[in-house]
């Protein structure tokens, strides 16, 4: 009897608009014929996998996440300030026509979803009921999107809490946890002595290195670890954040980083 070969599970992290690379990482994985037996996201880790897990066509995904820059910026027109700079109902309109307001019943590939909860400090996987509503509940940055009730929790960005959730995957029932992480400040951002010190660049610089321990935390279940050139963009950088060439070369990023890991990913699945 042949044997059966190992499963993989694909953890997406957490990173804004960094984490187009996801798209790279998935393309090259699909192209080297890896399979993904299981996804589990993190903010924009979430919406990319979910709407891969949904679709399964990497030129959709490509699509729908490094284009369409004016629907997504229409989201950030809705102001308020409970408890966050946008409502984000938008954002949730929009997500449940991209995803054709499909469940996590009808994903191709199973999938769950990570989010915090404001009242707990813990993490909550979401794997029930509208993939429109998970996402956005794991992409609610604090202080940019109004955190989302859910139950009787109180739901801001899966990053806060569990940014790359690998740990997911093992409980799924995946052999291989390959995880992607952009939160590596040291590849991500130059900083030295000489670097002027603005209150902006010290803030942003201990941010990042809080983001990237608590990032190893998260990834102690993985088997590979990617960790695709992802060039700092803050939730505040609107030109970046919109800009398509920025898109696609964070999509190139996560492809090469990738490909130089194939082999390896190859060797454990055998």
């Amino acid at each position: 009897m042949k044997k059966q070969r190992k499963t993989v599970g694909l953890a997406l992290g957490s990173g804004g608009i960094r984490g187009l690379a996801h798209v790279g990482v998935i393309k090259a994985l699909v192209k080297n014929n890896i399979p993904i037996d299981y996804i589990a996201g993190s903010s924009i880790g979430a919406w990319v996998g979910a709407h891969y897990a949904l679709f399964q066509d990497v030129k959709l995904l490509e699509e729908f996440t490094v284009e369409k820059q004016k629907e997504k910026f229409l989201c950030f027109i809705e102001p308020t300030m409970n408890g966050g700079m946008v409502k984000g109902h938008k954002m949730e309109k929009l997500l449940k026509t991209w995803l054709k307001e499909k469940t996590f019943a009808d994903t191709k590939i199973p999938l769950k979803i990570v989010a915090t909860d404001l009242i707990t400090g813990n993490s909550v996987t979401l794997d029930q009921g509208s993939l429109a509503q998970a996402v956005r509940a794991s992409m609610s940055i604090p202080t940019v999107f109004s955190p989302v009730p859910h139950d009787d929790q109180l739901l801001v960005d899966g990053g806060v809490s569990n940014p790359v959730p690998d740990n997911i995957l093992r409980e799924m029932g995946a052999d291989i946890v390959i995880s992607v992480n952009l939160d590596n400040y040291i590849k991500n951002d130059t900083f030295s002595q000489n670097t002027k010190k603005t209150l902006t660049k010290t803030a942003t610089r201990s941010l990042n290195i809080m983001r990237y321990k608590l990032s190893q935390y998260s990834t102690t279940n993985s088997d590979i670890v990617l960790e695709p050139y992802t060039p700092a963009i803050g939730p505040w950088s609107f030109k970046k954040y919109f800009a398509k060439k920025i898109g696609a070369n964070l999509v190139k990023n996560g492809e090469e980083e990738t490909e130089k890991m194939i082999k390896k990913i190859k060797d454990l699945i055998k």
